[in-house]
């Protein structure tokens, strides 16, 4: 807050009139800036809402297998957004908890959302405890968890499309590592999350040269995030209208 009552004046008249001024029900408006103009959020420019690119998906029920080298790594986070990515995107998508975990126990209590027949649907995206889906989807995502030892988990090896997450920090390097060869007698892709800068071409070169790196994210119903990365990784079951 500025000061906006102040009397300059040396001369007893011009003083007098002043603090007249100052003690008015206004102040004294001279030194008073004007009030930055209301915005109506109703009225913002549509350009600040970025526009989503619409794909045609071609395919039914295309299994995608998210596993992580190990827990905290955004194994969950990883599919949820590439559910909410497709059904923002054109398709529809929806995410199977194929863990132990229970993750999905604790979205679901936090958040209370509607039980339509086996699945919860928040935000638009269907989520599922078990895979007795109410539906056909273009996509069915299966949150893998933790890479299973000493033997995979069979819907991840079964699955049509498969990627494995990992933290390149350093201490969870030789993890990373050991899953991406657990892995080599499958196609899969390898994703790099919480990866330091100055650590990616050091990944690239002693872990995987395949390795793609995404950016790390806390919302778990972001269309947005690693757009580049969900495009690529269906770009064989998508086209442009």
């Amino acid at each position: 807050m500025g000061i906006s009552e102040i009397v300059t004046s040396t001369e007893i008249k011009k003083l007098q009139i002043e603090l007249k001024e100052c003690l008015s029900d206004d102040g004294m408006r001279r030194f008073k800036s004007a009030a930055p103009p209301q915005v109506n959020p109703e009225e913002q420019p549509t350009s600040l809402i970025p526009e989503q690119i619409k794909y045609k998906f071609k395919c039914n029920n295309l299994r995608v297998a998210i596993a992580g080298s190990d827990r905290r790594v955004g194994t969950t986070i990883t599919a949820m957004n590439l559910v909410c990515w497709i059904n923002t995107h054109g398709g529809s998508a929806c995410y199977v908890e194929a863990n132990a975990n229970h993750h999905l126990a604790h979205i679901i209590h936090l958040f209370e959302p509607e039980k339509l027949g086996n699945a919860y649907n928040l935000e638009g995206n269907d989520l599922y405890i078990t895979e007795e889906l109410n539906q056909k989807y273009n996509v069915i995502v299966l949150d893998c968890g933790v890479l299973s030892e000493p033997r995979i988990q069979e819907n991840f090896i079964a699955a049509d499309i498969r990627l494995l997450c990992g933290s390149a920090m350093p201490y969870d390097l030789a993890r990373f590592y050991r899953a991406i060869e657990r892995c080599k007698n499958l196609s899969v892709q390898s994703l790099g999350l919480f990866v330091p800068q100055d650590l990616k071409s050091y990944v690239l070169e002693s872990i995987d040269p395949c390795i793609v790196f995404g950016d790390s994210s806390l919302n778990l119903f972001d269309p947005s995030a690693n757009d580049d990365l969900y495009q690529k990784l269906l770009a064989a079951y998508i086209s442009a209208f």
